[in-house]
């Protein structure tokens, strides 16, 4: 793959976690990796993942690719926790947390395990005039690993592409979150969601030519029909103003620092 590639860089933000219950019961889903710059040679790498799949955890772990020649391997290897981690990594109210697994890196890397991630920082968070520009509809991707159907051969995950169903500047519901139009899986909970364009795309003075990316959300759930037990073909995601809110809140708190570039 061409890893000059934008989406195929994204991919590799994403990693499968995977953690065991008190049941012994193994749970999986997705989260992605956030870098937050404290000076020019420093940064904190967060996993930001969903809630849900965490807070019955004792012990789990975070897949992560091998580096070889500085390029990404088939081979991974386990960056692995216990519930201690999960401490207060909660973000606020949000069903969403952010574990802290630069440590974990640095312990691999003291194996002589080189580990091959990129991630996301507050440069893809959409800016003020990004935002004016957002219509109604929009196209989006999001990227994960749903349970038994993303290829463990090559360990690369899947990405689904789909639009917006509720504007992502409205709170659907009241609640800071809105809706996409793509079914999801087990295991896509915790998938970040990216406005992406490529070639021409829609704007407040009209039709742009090039590309756009930008993170809205995470996604949170898919939603039931509840009188029918099924699904409906529509999923929830927190979006970016509340991720971008308890994120900054939680560094500030935890380190004294902002997630803003330095």
């Amino acid at each position: 793959m061409n890893m000059e590639d934008i989406i195929v860089q994204l991919m590799y933000t994403t990693a499968p976690i995977n953690v065991v219950t008190p049941e012994n019961k193994i749970v999986t889903g997705t989260g992605f990796l956030f870098s937050v710059t404290q000076s020019e040679n420093s940064s904190i790498l967060l996993y930001i993942t969903d809630y849900g799949v965490v807070k019955d955890a004792i012990s789990g772990y975070i897949e992560l690719h091998m580096a070889r020649s500085g390029k990404p391997t088939r081979e991974v290897v386990r960056a692995e926790f216990d519930k201690s981690i999960l401490k207060e990594c909660k973000l606020g109210n949000l069903d969403l947390v952010a574990l802290p697994i630069g440590t974990a890196i640095v312990e691999l890397q003291n194996k002589n395990i080189t580990v091959f991630y990129k991630s996301i920082d507050i440069n893809l968070f959409p800016k003020e005039d990004e935002i004016e520009d957002l219509g109604p509809i929009e196209d989006i991707i999001f990227i994960g690993y749903p349970n038994f159907l993303y290829d463990k051969v090559n360990r690369i995950p899947v990405v689904k592409h789909g639009i917006t169903a509720t504007p992502i500047i409205n709170n659907y519901l009241g609640k800071e979150e809105f809706l996409i139009d793509e079914g999801t899986l087990p295991g896509f909970n915790g998938s970040p969601v990216f406005v992406y364009n490529r070639g021409i795309y829609p704007t407040k003075d009209g039709m742009t030519l090039g590309s756009r990316l930008m993170i809205v959300g995470i996604l949170s759930q898919e939603l039931q029909n509840k009188n029918m037990m099924t699904g409906t073909g529509l999923s929830v995601v927190t979006n970016y103003r509340a991720l971008y809110r308890e994120l900054n809140n939680y560094m500030l708190s935890k380190i004294g620092t902002s997630i803003e570039k330095k």
